[in-house]
């Protein structure tokens, strides 16, 4: 009787030269599960081999094909690192390979493809498939966990008639593993492609190699386009059945999924990465696509917990993808601020991010094409004179003397770009996503190891005020308008105790200053108990210092840099936790939560600022809670007649009263909105009460 049989091996522990790797023996287990389980691969015998040195893996493999029979089925699957010597012949690496000093491989360390083809060759079984993940070649070079090398000609050293070879990749570098994933790229496919039944074509209830590997290479080709999963000697064996799946009603849903899915277009992607959005399927496949996955569902009666998770499943390799496109995105963009045009080495470090990152040049073009207006192949190579050349603000060097420009060069050094992280929630306040940034800043010394950390704002035009309808928004916020503001630089923190007590000390301008006038002490919380007055002393006292024009922000450029290009009411989505900002989130009657978000704590007094670690999209932190924070504006009822270039409405009104933006740490959760507006006498002195300041001649 025919016999299936499987051997696994993962090797991710080596000898020296070689990197570590913590996927193979993760993809192992996960296989032997899959092929073990009667419903799915329905293999007789599966023998697991992880970090065997040479010997077990050759008397392993000596072992398991040298007893098949004619009519068996054998699966050999190797993940690890695979090795070319200095004549191209390609081994299989085992707990002890290693290299030599030279970078050249110890070959006794390791398994060739000469002694693998020759006991495949000998053995009976006329059913054999080979599934290499794994890398060919200069695995221990810098910045790589697993590369490949094009050169290796997998068809012709480990052919033979009546079998297969699947290979994750065969002719770019790829990574072998990705940052927070069990398995790598390529097994990960396999094992979804096994395990929800997707690789079978539609109808169909068994999976053969052909469709296993159509269903990886799509998925791959997705999340890293650089790979490119092959099948070799395809027509000898690409009918060899593998696995079954169970058909139901969640399987004829994932079919269509799977189906309307290879539409997304790579411009969408792309949009996306330049955004930092987070996307849906319904934001990447067609309206009548997506309407009529909807109504299947309903008519296959499928949860909408069922359905999600199938979408998610399908959405992976291209959210990876998204992830590459915007990391590369971040890398241009520095590039082109630190020198434009780019030189040499900027091209080489960006070839380099490419390969790192599984992209292809047709991947990132549109991307290059919206940072620099061209792609990066008709990039210059030699750096072009300083005449013929473009700032990042796209005037002209030719329009400026050279003295100017490099000044302008020398003031980027003083402003280096900080790297903060930012959340996405839903309207539950739960996190959906986390992303990485940067902001050009430049810290202020105010002595005593004391500096005041600034944030460059750029310009930009947004709706200022509540949205209509929008859940805790009063009259006072409308009606919405359109601002257009000029670049400034905002601190990235409220004004904390120290920088107070250092500004304090400095010489009077207009009126005195309370050294230590805070209620909650801790020179890392903000100061609170000042009036308007006393935060326009500061603001005058440290301009004086610094030769810079310090002030308040006025209330359109606090709303604008606290929404950082969003439109919900928090700069971080629809809903607010006090784990994401301090803020009266008590369960008591006269408390409540905003959005769909559970209530959860109230800390009663001030906190550090920055604790919570999140920025919003421009690098400041804590604009929602913590303390109410003084603008220049006179207080209006209404936006009715309001400024529309960014500046203070210091007409009109009441000029007894001013405003103060972002709640605090006593405040319910609808008064940390964007659009939130307070007003109180500008000689009010309360423990909520703090403020920030803007800056406008820094670049000078």
């Amino acid at each position: 009787m025919a016999k299936k049989i499987a051997l696994l091996i993962g090797v991710g522990e080596y000898g020296n030269g070689l990197k570590p790797l913590r996927c193979p023996a993760n993809g192992v287990k996960t296989m032997q599960v899959l092929l073990r389980n009667p419903d799915i691969g329905g293999f007789d015998e599966v023998v697991p081999l992880i970090n065997p040195d040479v010997g077990t893996m050759q008397a392993g493999i000596g072992e398991v094909f040298g007893q098949l029979s004619k009519n068996d089925l054998v699966l050999f699957y190797f993940t690890g690192h695979g090795i070319k010597d200095m004549t191209g012949k390609f081994y299989l690496s085992t707990a002890q390979t290693q290299l030599f000093e030279s970078g050249t491989l110890n070959p006794g360390t390791a398994v060739s493809a000469d002694f693998v083809k020759g006991v495949i060759g000998n053995s009976l079984a006329q059913r054999k498939v080979v599934i290499l993940d794994c890398c060919f070649g200069a695995a221990f070079a810098k910045g790589f966990l697993g590369m490949d090398d094009s050169s290796i000609d997998v068809e012709t050293q480990l052919g033979g008639k009546g079998w297969c070879v699947l290979t994750a990749s065969t002719s770019t570098k790829y990574a072998l593993e990705q940052e927070g994933e069990d398995l790598s790229v390529y097994t990960r496919y396999l094992v979804e492609g096994l395990k929800t039944g997707g690789a079978a074509p539609d109808g169909q209830e068994l999976i053969c190699i052909r469709d296993l590997h159509s269903y990886v290479q799509i998925q791959v080709k997705a999340a890293a386009p650089a790979m490119e999963p092959t099948i070799f000697n395809a027509k000898q064996g690409e009918e060899i059945v593998i696995a079954r799946v169970q058909l139901d009603n969640s399987q004829r849903y994932r079919k269509q999924v799977q189906t309307k899915i290879k539409n997304i277009r790579n411009i969408t992607l792309n949009e996306f990465a330049l955004n930092g959005n987070y996307w849906t399927l319904e934001d990447v496949i067609r309206p009548t696509a997506f309407h009529n996955l909807t109504l299947l569902k309903e008519q296959l009666g499928l949860t909408n917990e069922v359905t999600e998770a199938i979408q998610e499943e399908f959405l992976k390799p291209y959210r990876e993808k998204t992830k590459s496109l915007a990391k590369y995105a971040d890398c241009l963009k520095a590039e082109k601020d630190y020198g434009y045009p780019l030189d040499n080495d900027a091209i080489k470090e960006l070839e380099e991010s490419k390969q790192l990152l599984n992209l292809r040049d047709d991947d990132v073009q549109l991307v290059e094409n919206k940072i620099l207006g061209h792609w990066l192949k008709q990039q210059p190579h030699k750096q072009l004179p300083v005449e013929s050349s473009t700032l990042p603000n796209k005037k002209p060097v030719s329009d400026l003397s050279a003295q100017k420009y490099q000044q302008q060069q020398q003031q980027k050094l003083k402003h280096p770009k900080v790297s903060f992280k930012t959340v996405k929630v839903n309207n539950k306040g739960n996190v959906i996503e986390t992303k990485q940034s940067k902001a050009e800043c430049f810290a202020e010394d105010l002595g005593n190891d004391i500096t005041l950390e600034m944030v460059h704002i750029p310009s930009g035009t947004f709706m200022m005020g509540a949205a209509e309808g929008e859940p805790g928004a009063s009259g006072y916020e409308y009606p919405q308008h359109k601002v257009t503001v000029p670049e400034f630089w905002m601190g990235k923190f409220a004004i904390t105790q120290e920088q107070w007590q250092a500004v304090a000390r400095l010489k009077k301008v207009e009126r005195d200053l309370e050294s230590d006038p805070a209620h909650f002490k801790g020179v890392k919380r903000p100061v609170e108990c000042v009036s308007w007055q006393d935060a326009e002393e500061f603001c005058k006292r440290l301009s004086k210092k610094t030769e810079k024009e310090y002030m308040l922000p006025s209330e359109a450029q606090w709303e604008y840099a606290c929404r950082a290009e969003t439109t919900t009411p928090f700069h971080f989505g629809l809903a607010i936790t006090t784990e994401l900002a301090n803020y009266d989130g008590s369960t008591y009657y006269w408390s409540y939560s905003y959005g769909s978000a559970s209530r959860e704590k109230y800390r009663q007094e001030t906190i550090d600022v920055g604790s919570f670690a999140i920025a919003n999209a421009f690098g400041l932190y804590d604009m929602h809670g913590n303390v109410w924070e003084w603008c220049l504006d006179h207080w209006h009822d209404s936006y009715t007649g309001a400024p529309t270039n960014g500046n203070a409405w210091v007409t009109g009104g009441d000029s007894s009263l001013r405003i103060l933006r972002g709640g605090s740490w006593n405040y319910n959760p609808g008064y940390c909105r964007s659009t939130k507006r307070r007003r109180a006498n500008l000689g009010n002195r309360l423990n909520s009460f703090g403020f920030r300041v803007v800056c406008f001649s820094a670049r000078t």
